[in-house]
């Protein structure tokens, strides 16, 4: 047998999952602060020149930022640039709250479909009080 490590069940060799794993940031343009991104018009466009669904030629689609820093000790200029593009000035976006709630919704009662339907419509009767909450 090999002198390696053998993992425990389920673990397949893998770190293990965090309940809120946290992206890891590449230093991309996409992912920064003062990167502003083509329009969503531009975007579309440029998607369907990609598929042959147009036969308009379209130029790939490019942001802008005016804080560009390409060398250590010089000035930050403005550039257009794509979302993979990536310099020394790279500041990361806040994290934005994952939205909650919104979900379809399906009440089982005695094994039969009681209730189907967006969450926020939920009746009354079916909803269970949180915990803390007066009842």
């Amino acid at each position: 047998m090999s002198g390696r490590p053998i993992p425990g069940i389920g673990h397949n060799g893998r770190p293990p999952l965090d309940d809120n794993p946290s992206p890891s940031i590449s230093g991309q343009c996409k992912h920064c602060l003062h990167w502003k991104p083509p329009s969503l018009a531009h975007e579309r466009a440029y998607a369907s020149f990609r598929l042959g669904l147009s036969r308009r030629r379209v130029r790939r689609p490019s942001g802008a930022c005016d804080c560009v820093l390409r060398q250590p000790g010089k000035p930050v200029a403005f550039s257009a640039t794509s979302a993979e593009f990536s310099c020394l000035n790279f500041t990361a976006k806040p994290d934005t709250p994952r939205p909650t709630g919104g979900g379809f919704v399906t009440v089982y009662e005695n094994g039969r479909v009681v209730w189907q339907g967006d969450e926020a419509m939920l009746p009354a009767r079916f909803r269970t009080p949180e915990p803390g909450s007066p009842s």
